[in-house]
């Protein structure tokens, strides 16, 4: 599946497991998509707060795709970040916004 059709999958709310994924902006390659989207599928299932979804999806990406990489997970913020290209993702599940980017 490549990236432009798993965003319309996503913006028609298809869901890949009990939450709804939106995929809001990316120039991810689909591996790292869907590894990002598989590793927060797998802990939103535990309730766990925010910073721990963050702390895991920053070790797990650091860990396959070498560091160093950025994770923002939260209700309402704003930012304008500096990425390597094609190493970036925004998406929503439920009430979160979670960004995830590769710093240089």
């Amino acid at each position: 599946m490549s990236v432009s059709e798993f965003k319309y999958e996503q913006s028609r709310n298809v869901k890949r497991s009990q939450e709804k994924i939106i995929i809001l902006d990316t120039d991810m390659d689909d591996d790292m998509l869907v590894t990002a989207i598989d590793i927060v599928e797998k802990t939103y299932q535990f309730n766990i707060s925010n910073q721990e979804i963050a702390h895991k999806l920053k070790e797990d990406f650091e860990n396959k795709y070498y560091p160093t990489w950025i994770c923002i997970v939260g209700k309402s913020f704003g930012c304008k970040i500096k990425a390597q290209l094609k190493h970036y993702l925004c998406f929503q599940i439920e009430n979160k916004t979670i960004i995830l980017y590769k710093y240089h």
